[in-house]
């Protein structure tokens, strides 16, 4: 056997520890991270604001002296000035060397040596000697620019600085100085330009203020430079989280390596805590259930203490499991007195049932031109319907159906005391009407409990084709003549049981051949679905109408299949009387050497109508009855088979009825024919021969039993 694993409790509690504290250092580690992330960034955008904003003003306030004269001029409008010139007249040319691709040494060479061409006029070359006093002040003004931009530059975290104007007419921004060293690759030159980021437009040129821009770890932070209000220039500071990011993962780390040594010895002095005070201690409660089950089994049932001797919870359980294992005994002995009074009482009502439905008829009543058939399902092991028919001395057919109030054993009783007064006034001769008014007069004597009856009771005259009923509070019967069923009896007498010594009325309608009358317990129409919708009387009169093969059996499973899986709540009880000619066979067990008899007398019985649909008739039940005496009755011990034709107006319906291994003929897939016959599966034939020559055939289990039933029109073309 494969060996499961079990965690014990201290592996629980390790591994649950274990879990809960990786997620608290998770969680831990997270706050930490996003915590210091919000301060490094506000940190980043509050110098990059207050750096560019300081150097702004710096720069908003510079002057130089020009033309020698002592007169002044603010640096950068001179300055913006000259290259604005400058770079008017060589716009597409700086466009050109601004935006060429840097790939090498030699070109950036080549750059720098273009750009210093280009505004060799602004800073008089490399001597100092025969310079103009405006260019002098100007190269000293610059240096000191210079000097400043490094100098803020020289921050912590800061890379770069530089000053720029913004050219709108071409959407372009010119350089006028950088911090950046000029041997680098991406240094600024002076007058050189480049396209206006489009974010730029609508947020730092479109403001007067003061923007700070940030993208992944870098900072830019973006100043105006105003004249007299007025934006001429804007200064720039970039800045780089980088340092400080590297110096949060040093943090990270340490405090992880902190925490999981902080976990490590939590879980070293809980795991021998919990061993101590809860795990030794659920050990012997374990150890005592174990040993309490095993006396149970073994059928010595006493208590097991578990001796855990603790002040605590787990000292409390124990307490409380020593006094549950009485309780457990005592209730072990009050269950088992409980289930041999159950099952006593559960033999009892078995006993009830059989000898219930063994007082009413087994089988169906069947004449010459009459077949009563019947149908019973009682809610639980007895019920409070009734049903009962015969032949009277006179040769009439008397037949009642009816529901007591109530349900269980006391309805149970009452319905049986009921048939017999019912049953031994038809056996005197009395008429329907009669019949219940002297059953109501006897039920009424010593109901003390209140029962009360409903009831149809019928008595059919053949010779006069006549039906006599009284009806007492019961459902009207449907009569299906012609195709359609109709209610019959409208006026009703009032309930058995209930008020001795009132008058009881009967009627009568005329039976003409083919009619069917269907009478049945309100158990039938009032079943209710999931939904609780009734099953009501135009389902009833639709499948009657329109029955799927037996009336009987076709109406209960279409009131099982509308009840879906609702209880059934009431007795459902079903009468069915035809006036068909009708005849029947029970075959016990059946044999080969039946067939020929069954086929003669079902001959005789259809005499008169076409003979060469006799012989087909006749083919079928040779065919069928071969197959249930070879095939149907593996292993069963009883096998029993039921024959009924039934002839309206020349149809003939066979049904068999059998007791055999359940099996759907019709579900069968047919063979191939056209195949070759060593090819063929053995069997089969026999259902094709009867499907080609019967007019319907169709199968169902009812009551656990294979039903199959053949139509076939026996009149001539």
């Amino acid at each position: 056997m494969k060996k499961v694993f079990k965690p014990t409790i201290g592996k629980k509690i390790f591994l649950l520890t274990a879990i809960l504290s990786l997620a608290l250092i998770i969680v831990s580690v997270t706050v930490a991270s996003a915590i210091f992330n919000i301060r490094t960034k506000k940190d980043a955008e509050t110098l990059c604001r207050g750096s560019a904003e300081s150097l702004g003003g710096y720069f908003s306030e510079l002057e130089m002296v020009v033309q020698g004269n002592g007169k002044t001029d603010r640096f950068v409008v001179y300055y913006k000035n000259k290259l604005d010139e400058i770079y008017s007249v060589n716009r597409e040319e700086i466009e050109k060397m601004s935006d060429m691709a840097i790939c090498s040494d030699e070109d950036i060479v080549k750059r720098r040596t273009y750009f210093k061409d280009l505004t060799s006029s602004l800073f008089g070359g490399g001597g100092g000697l025969g310079l103009s006093y405006d260019i002098v002040s100007f190269r000293a003004a610059y240096s000191e620019v210079i000097e400043e931009m490094e100098r803020m530059a020289s921050v912590d975290g800061m890379y770069g600085c530089e000053m720029f104007f913004y050219d709108k007419e071409n959407n372009r921004v010119v350089y006028m100085c950088d911090s950046t060293s000029e041997t680098s690759w991406h240094y600024s030159y002076p007058c050189s330009s480049e396209d206006a980021p489009g974010a730029f437009i609508n947020g730092v040129y479109a403001s007067d203020d003061v923007s700070v821009v940030s993208a992944d770890d870098t900072f830019a932070g973006y100043a105006p430079i105003k004249i007299d209000g007025k934006t001429v220039a804007y200064v720039a500071f970039f800045y780089s989280t980088d340092r400080i990011i590297d110096s949060e993962r040093d943090f990270l780390w340490t405090l992880i390596g902190i925490m999981l040594s902080a976990t490590a010895v939590i879980l070293l002095v809980y795991l021998i805590l919990a061993d101590r005070w809860l795990v030794r201690n659920v050990t012997k409660l374990s150890l005592a259930a174990r040993a309490f089950t095993s006396h149970m089994d073994e059928g010595e049932i006493k208590p097991v203490d578990a001796e855990i001797g603790t002040n605590d919870e787990i000292g409390d359980l124990s307490v409380d499991f020593f006094a549950l294992q009485n309780k457990v005994i005592e209730y072990s002995d009050d269950i088992a007195k409980k289930r041999t009074e159950d099952e006593r009482m559960r033999a009892e009502l078995n006993i009830a049932s059989k000898i219930q439905m063994q007082s009413l008829p087994d089988k169906p009543l069947v004449t010459d031109d009459v077949r009563i058939s019947s149908f019973i399902k009682p809610a639980k092991e007895v019920g409070g319907d009734l049903f009962d028919y015969f032949i009277t001395n006179a040769g009439k057919i008397f037949f009642v159906i009816a529901d007591v109030s109530g349900k269980g054993v006391p309805a149970a009783l009452f319905m049986m005391r009921g048939k017999e007064i019912i049953r031994s006034c038809a056996k005197a001769g009395m008429n329907a009407g009669r019949i219940a008014e002297t059953a109501n007069r006897e039920l009424c004597k010593n109901n003390k409990e209140g029962l009360f009856i409903t009831a149809f009771i019928g008595i059919y005259d053949g010779g006069e084709k006549k039906l006599t009923f009284a009806r007492a509070g019961h459902e009207q019967p449907f009569l299906l003549r012609g195709g359609v069923a109709e209610k019959i009896g409208e006026e009703s007498n009032f309930v058995l049981g209930a008020f001795d010594n009132i008058p009881f009325v009967e009627d009568s309608i005329e039976i003409k051949d083919g009619d069917k009358l269907l009478l049945y317990t309100d158990g039938l129409n009032e079943g209710i679905n999931e939904s609780n919708e009734e099953f009501g009387y135009d389902r009833i009169k639709e499948a009657i109408e329109n029955p799927d093969g037996n009336v009987l059996a076709s109406l209960y499973e279409k009131s099982l299949g509308f009840a879906g899986g609702a209880e059934q709540f009431d007795d459902i009880t079903m009468i069915l009387f035809e006036c068909v000619k009708s005849k029947t066979f029970t075959l016990m067990p059946p044999k080969f050497e039946d067939i020929p008899s069954v086929t003669d007398e079902i001959n005789a019985f259809v005499a008169g109508l076409d003979s060469d649909k006799i012989a087909e008739l006749d083919v079928i039940i040779d065919e069928v009855m071969n197959n249930y005496v070879s095939y149907a009755y593996d292993g069963v011990k009883r096998p029993t088979l039921d024959i009924e034709l039934r002839l309206d107006s020349g149809i003939a319906e066979l049904t068999f009825t059998d007791n055999g291994v359940l099996f759907d003929p019709l579900g069968k897939e047919d063979p191939d024919i056209g195949s070759d016959l060593k090819d063929r599966p053995i069997g089969g034939m026999g259902i094709i021969i009867v499907k080609t020559i019967a007019d319907k055939i169709t199968y169902r289990v009812f009551e656990g039993k294979n039903r199959l039933t053949v139509t076939k029109d026996l009149n001539g073309t």
